[in-house]
This record gives C-alpha cells, sequence and structure tokens, in this order.
C-alpha cells in the first residue's frame, strides 16, 4: 500500500503578505499586491510594474553578516521555512557550544555538525529522515549581479570569498537543513515557473518511496532585478499597468491580458507521512493525493499549442489520487494572464475534463500576486491547502470581459464550498508541467 503524504505546516512570504495567515486572507478579499518598481531605474524599460515583498525584515531570521552572505531568495525561503515548520510542531536543534570565536561565529552561520545525539529521534522525529527540498528557479540573482559588478569596478580580488555558497541554488535547502539539523534528502530542483511544485511532487514522491518520513518542500523566486525585467521585457513577456493603474494589469483569462507582472516571494510546505504525523501529534491541513510530471518537448518557451504535456500531468495525478475527473471540485491553474499560455492551459483542462470544465470553480492567484516564477507553484499550493481547510475559494480579479476562448467558471468574489478535491497546475519555460491532485483532510 502507497504511504498517504499530508501537509502538516505551510508558510509564505509574498507581495500579499509575509506570513501564510496574511496571505491568505488578502487573497480571499481580492487585494493586489502589484505596484511601480521603485527599487531600480524603470524608464528604458517595457515595463514599469512588479509585486514585490513589503515590510520584510531579515533580521528576524539572519544575523547580518548572514544576511550578507545569502541572497534575498535564501533569505524570504528561509523565513517561510520557518513558519511552515512551527506549524507542524518541529523546532531547531541545539548547536553545541562553539571553542572559539571563529568557531563561535561558525555556529551562528549553521557551519558546524549538530551538538551529539541531536539527531536522534525526539517527539517522534527522526531528523535523519527529514529533507528538503526548497528550491529556486534563479538562484541568488542579486548576489550574482553585485559580485560580477564589484569585479569589474575593482578587479577579481573584490569578489566575496562567500560569492560561491551565497550564489548557489541550493543554498537555502542547505541552510534550512543545517538550522534544524534534517540529514534526509536536500537540494534544488529547478524547472523554471514549475519548481515549487515539482518540488512539492518530487518530495511526496521520497516519502511514498520510503527514503524520508518528512520533506520541507516549496519554492522561492526574488529576481526582479533591472536585467531580467529587461529580458522577460524584451521577450515581450511582460504586462503594463492599465489605464495607469498597475493593479489591473494581471488579469488572466480575460479578453485583454497582455502578459505577467513579475513577482517575487517564497512558499514552503512540510508533508508528512501520515501515520507518522499522527503519531507525534501533529495536525494534517490536507493530503496531497496525486501527482503528474510531463515534458512537452516541444518548444522552448512557449507551451504545447495544444496543451498536451499539461493534459498528461493532469491525468497522471488524477489516476494517482484514484480520482475521476469528475470527482474534482475545484482548479487552481498555473494562469499567468499572457494570450498564449492561458489558451493552451484551457485546452489542457478541456482535454481531461470536457464539457464539464465549464462548471468547476477556478480562481488565478497570479491576479493578485503577480507571477513568483520558481515560488509560484509552492504558494499557489498553499492557497489550495487553505482553500480545503476553510472550504473557501479566493476570487480572480481583473476579469472584466472573459475570453471567449476562457469559457470558465472564474470565481469573482469569495465563494463558499463543499470541496474534497482540488487540482493546481504548473509549467515552465521549457515545456515542464506538473499537477498535484489535493485532498481536503
Amino acid at each position: 500500500m502507497r504511504r498517504r503524504v499530508v501537509v502538516t505546516g505551510i508558510g509564505a512570504v509574498c507581495p500579499l503578505g509575509n506570513d501564510a495567515v496574511t496571505t491568505w486572507q488578502n487573497l480571499l478579499a481580492g487585494r493586489s499586491g502589484v505596484d511601480f518598481i521603485r527599487d531600480f531605474p524603470v524608464d528604458k524599460l517595457r515595463s514599469d510594474i512588479a509585486a514585490s515583498v513589503k515590510g520584510f525584515d531579515v533580521g528576524k531570521y539572519l544575523s547580518p553578516k548572514e544576511a550578507d552572505i545569502y541572497g534575498r531568495v535564501t533569505h524570504l525561503s528561509l523565513a517561510a521555512a520557518v513558519e511552515a515548520l512551527r506549524e507542524a510542531g518541529i523546532a531547531p536543534i541545539q548547536r553545541a557550544p562553539a571553542a572559539d570565536d571563529e568557531a563561535a561565529e561558525g555556529a551562528r552561520a549553521g557551519h558546524i555538525a549538530p551538538a551529539a545525539g541531536s539527531t536522534a529521534p525526539a517527539g517522534g522525529l527522526d531528523r535523519t529522515r527529514v529533507g528538503c527540498l526548497m528550491s529556486t528557479g534563479m538562484g541568488s540573482v542579486d548576489i550574482f549581479e553585485e559580485q560580477v559588478a564589484r569585479s569589474a569596478a575593482r578587479g577579481p580580488r573584490a569578489v566575496s570569498p562567500y560569492f560561491i555558497p551565497g550564489v548557489m541554488p541550493n543554498g537555502a535547502a542547505a541552510l534550512i537543513s543545517m538550522r534544524y539539523g534534517l540529514m534526509g534528502p536536500s537540494y534544488n530542483l529547478a524547472s523554471a515557473c514549475a519548481t515549487g511544485t515539482h518540488s512539492i511532487a518530487t518530495s511526496v514522491l521520497m516519502i511514498e518511496a520510503g527514503e524520508a518520513d518528512v520533506m520541507v518542500a516549496g519554492g522561492a523566486e526574488a529576481a526582479t532585478r533591472l536585467n531580467t525585467v529587461a529580458g522577460f521585457g524584451n521577450a515581450k513577456a511582460l504586462a503594463k499597468a492599465v489605464d495607469g493603474d498597475p493593479t489591473r494589469a494581471s488579469r488572466p483569462f480575460d479578453r485583454r491580458r497582455q502578459g505577467f507582472v513579475m513577482g517575487e516571494g517564497a512558499g514552503a510546505l512540510v508533508l508528512e507521512e501520515e501515520q507518522h504525523a499522527r503519531a507525534r501529534g501533529a495536525t494534517p491541513l490536507a493530503y496531497v493525493a496525486g501527482f503528474g510530471m510531463t515534458t512537452d518537448a516541444e518548444h522552448l518557451t512557449r507551451p504545447h499549442s495544444g496543451g498536451l504535456g499539461l493534459a498528461l500531468a493532469l491525468e497522471r495525478a488524477l489516476a494517482r489520487a484514484g480520482a475521476a475527473p469528475e470527482a474534482i471540485g475545484y482548479i487552481n491553474p498555473h494562469a499567468t494572464s499572457t494570450p498564449q499560455g492561458d489558451a493552451a492551459e484551457v485546452l489542457a483542462l478541456r482535454r481531461v475534463f470536457g464539457e464539464r470544465l465549464a462548471r468547476i470553480p477556478i480562481s488565478a492567484t497570479k491576479s493578485m500576486m503577480g507571477h513568483l516564477l520558481g515560488g509560484a507553484g509552492a504558494v499557489e499550493t498553499i492557497a489550495v491547502v487553505c482553500s480545503l481547510r476553510d472550504q473557501a475559494l479566493h476570487p480572480s480579479i481583473n476579469v472584466e470581459e472573459l475570453d471567449p476562448e476562457c469559457s470558465l467558471d472564474v470565481v469573482r468574489e469569495r465563494r463558499q464550498v463543499d470541496l474534497r478535491y482540488a487540482v493546481k497546475c504548473s509549467a515552465g519555460f521549457g515545456g515542464h508541467n506538473c499537477a498535484l491532485v489535493l485532498e481536503r483532510a
């Protein structure tokens, strides 16, 4: 019998809040986190809007020296993971006292071994069987840019000795693992905009296969920088403010959609084998009942023209969950607000759900927080977990005129439901697709 996997903790830092509770409240209220960019000059860019994390205090999680070493994506990842692990009832480990100042600094940075016996089971938790797939698609773009600029201005000897550990995409997984003594499988998984969802699916697979009992899974991105906005903008992928209003720019499935809005943020989930969770008194928030992972194998940036790859991922997720298409009561789509992306996703959904698709409630999280890239799937999965827990669906905003090709039941206002199964879809550059089926606990 396959091991069942439950969610026992969630954490989020995103444009709608610096914790999962605030984020969910703002989603239900239909608030937008999109605004004009103020961190760098935008006069030569094709888009001057983004959805940024506001009022985040990295000092709550890292010392000043650590904060300098790690990039913003790692800061956000750690904060989301700390919240999720706290809800799951998993505390950081206590480190052995350091013998000298240098060792003490290493201990604060998490670079020394745990105290003797710290990995032994405590409260039903064997930390050698807990892993972390806290991933990012692009890594610490800020650190990379800053160090390259420093080298260009002052020469290569000016480059920080912490450049490599600071910029490596697996930095967040490593830092979280060191802080919590997690000695199970931990690494970074990158699949562009499907990164967060793939990390969740792969973590479920790890637990099902018996490689771990608990996994911290999710994704993050903090890549809203001059050059990345320029790159996406020059590819004509970004939206602009509508009638001077940035909050109206992200409009999935709307006839006037023009592109996505760059966003930043992190989402983390604690996934756990069901009996393991119950034995240690953790409360299941939802089941991850099934997943499917496929590749379009057609184009580097465009989705499959007929939605075939995503449809196959959905079919595999449903089959693994043992759920018929008729059982699905809610869909949280990828829904980037790009003309081609939304249209292809609708085709994929029609392949799987047929005419019934028009009667399944759908709401696009990106309409309010923009596209968090590697963090999108994780934060959006958290929204689905909250929907199942509270039996409530958040709205899609900015759907003023539904595209006739997207004949969907788009949720326009908060809706109370009787929901058992929900689907989350993600797709990334490279043709990478991932779908999850989540079930009410």
